[in-house]
């Protein structure tokens, strides 16, 4: 409080002070502090100050850790819960708004601690994100037209995706405002080989519309085994295919498939697909079309986006954003990610309230369930 922008000794002074009183909370023993600390936040530090605080500066101190340091913070003091969740909601809120999603009241569960570990796991499995934005894009300009010659990962694993024998158009305004990539049955963008083949469970996610037998998404190449989200395999011919998806063998017809309801029209959906063995499902803009159903035991060694790794199904269509997460993503957060795209992109979604019971409270009066589910329980 007596920092000024007039006194910058003074500021410089309380900073270091900051400092000191971060690095003595974070080697301070467990139980040491939980001894030394009580309801008036008065702590004293194994360094041998002594600190009368605030909430908000001990939020303050604590804004760096992540959600596993805050819950050990909980359990090793009382006083220190308050400031703890604070934090929590701190980061919490930063995390959401660099996936660029938006929270569900109905959706929350827990503590904001809770919620915040939820988070970190989903951002932490997040290996690809592409986004036909300029911005996240390379375009060049061929005539009158822009193409774009490699779309940048956004989740920083470096998972961009090059063009492949032929670039995808760019129409920078194709959807509610936001820029789209245009596949013209001959255009392809693939990523690099993965470090090791990643193994199932995996969570696509794409925001695309599609028309014909055609394929979104596969595996990386010829040597590739089948991993593959498209409108095809049909039983009979269908000039507008269901919606399919599966990770069975390499070059033959899939042993193992799960087929949903939506067809190949050319209209805009939000895909879904949780490839996870027998546990595997389908969602189309927000709709369950088919789940618990087996999808083979292939493992992704890389992305082909436009067509089969075979380079025989090509995409008819537009794409405008793709996430891969190295997880079965838990129904909340898959709700809210696909809500966020839906509002982005303009496209109707079809919200559920069928959610997993609460998780486990960390902190009591931090719940942050909603009040039908609060009925029951005591103070």
């Amino acid at each position: 409080r007596t920092c000024t922008p007039s006194n910058p000794f003074a500021r410089f002074r309380e900073l270091c002070r900051r400092k000191r009183i971060v690095r003595d909370v974070r080697r301070a023993k467990p139980r040491y502090l939980a001894s030394k600390c009580s309801k008036d936040m008065h702590l004293h530090l194994p360094s041998g100050a002594e600190f009368f605080l605030d909430g908000l500066v001990v939020a303050e101190i604590f804004s760096g850790l992540r959600a596993a340091d805050l819950m050990n913070v909980c359990s090793t003091c009382t006083s220190l819960q308050s400031p703890a969740q604070t934090a929590a909601h701190r980061a919490l809120i930063l995390l959401i708004k660099r996936l660029q999603c938006s929270l569900l009241r109905y959706c929350q569960r827990g503590s904001w601690i809770a919620q915040l570990l939820e988070w970190e796991q989903v951002l932490a499995n997040n290996l690809v994100w592409l986004q036909a934005e300029k911005s996240a894009c390379v375009v060049v300009k061929q005539g009158q037209q822009d193409y774009v010659k490699c779309a940048t990962d956004l989740s920083g694993h470096g998972n961009s995706a090059n063009m492949h024998l032929r670039m995808p158009a760019f129409n920078p305004n194709g959807i509610n405002g936001h820029g789209l990539l245009l596949f013209d049955g001959a255009s392809v963008l693939k990523t690099r080989r993965f470090a090791e083949p990643l193994p199932q469970p995996i969570t696509l996610m794409v925001v695309a519309r599609a028309r014909g037998d055609t394929t979104l998404v596969d595996s990386l190449g010829p040597n590739s085994n089948r991993f593959e989200l498209c409108h095809g395999y049909p039983s009979g011919w269908h000039p507008s295919p269901e919606i399919c998806m599966t990770a069975s063998g390499h070059d033959a017809s899939p042993k193992h498939s799960l087929r949903g309801s939506t067809r190949g029209t050319g209209e805009w959906h939000i895909y879904t697909a949780i490839f996870d063995n027998r546990q595997s499902s389908v969602f189309v803009d927000g709709n369950c079309e088919a789940s618990c159903k087996n999808v083979g035991s292939n493992s992704l060694d890389g992305l082909s986006i436009g067509c089969d790794h075979n380079g025989i199904f090509f995409l008819i269509g537009s794409l405008a954003e793709l996430r891969l997460f190295r997880c079965h993503m838990p129904a909340a957060q898959r709700i809210q990610l696909e809500s966020s795209l839906a509002k982005r992109y303009g496209l109707t979604y079809a919200e559920t309230r069928e959610l997993p019971p609460a998780t486990p409270r960390t902190v009591s009066r931090f719940n942050c369930a909603p009040r039908s589910s609060r009925a029951s329980e005591t103070c």
